[in-house]
């Protein structure tokens, strides 16, 4: 994932739209390098970061959306293709 993306999260309440937003690390020569953080958004409030390693999540927030929530955001993440990227990368 290289832009933000809109994720409709699906609550016992009801559902709302959650911005992922990845971040990136500046290094040598001014190249980025993901990190495998996303920042969780709604309304423009922060929700907090889910840390993907591997098949592993990290959840460093203020609300937690529960596990199931963020195995569900955890996979989106890992099965999402940029639309424009889509037919370069196989």
């Amino acid at each position: 994932m290289v832009k933000p993306v809109t994720y409709i999260l699906d609550t016992t309440k009801d559902k709302k739209q959650v911005v992922i937003e990845p971040v990136f690390e500046e290094i040598a020569g001014g190249d980025l390098f993901p990190t495998g953080r996303y920042v969780l958004s709604d309304s423009g409030h922060v929700l907090g970061e889910i840390h993907l390693d591997g098949e592993l999540f990290e959840w460093d927030g203020v609300n937690n959306p529960g596990y199931q929530n963020l195995l569900r955001i955890s996979q989106f993440i890992r099965e999402y293709q940029e639309p424009e990227l889509a037919g370069f990368t196989d």
